[in-house]
């Protein structure tokens, strides 16, 4: 995520136009005065996707590379295997 620094003085002449800024480009600037960082603006999350949206946008993804797809497969068994036992809902 890159971030975009801009200086107090800066930001309080063109807020309007750096809310517009973090919004669109979805990344957060960081505010500097005398040179070091004193705030950063934040994006908000967006919606939540539905199943829907998000089986259309899973056919257009780009496959990922054989060693990133091991890599994310190992990491998923990695996470399952430090997960409790399933419970019954009856028990």
């Amino acid at each position: 995520m890159n971030e975009t620094a801009i200086p107090v003085a800066e930001a309080a002449k063109e807020f309007l136009k750096l809310l517009e800024l973090v919004e669109r480009q979805r990344e957060p600037a960081v505010l500097m005065r005398e040179g070091r960082p004193v705030a950063i603006l934040n994006p908000v999350p967006g919606p939540a996707l539905s199943s829907t949206e998000l089986a259309d946008r899973w056919e257009k993804l780009d496959p990922l590379p054989p060693d990133e797809a091991n890599a994310f497969a190992e990491d998923l068994e990695a996470a399952h295997r430090h997960l409790p036992p399933l419970k019954s809902a009856w028990d």
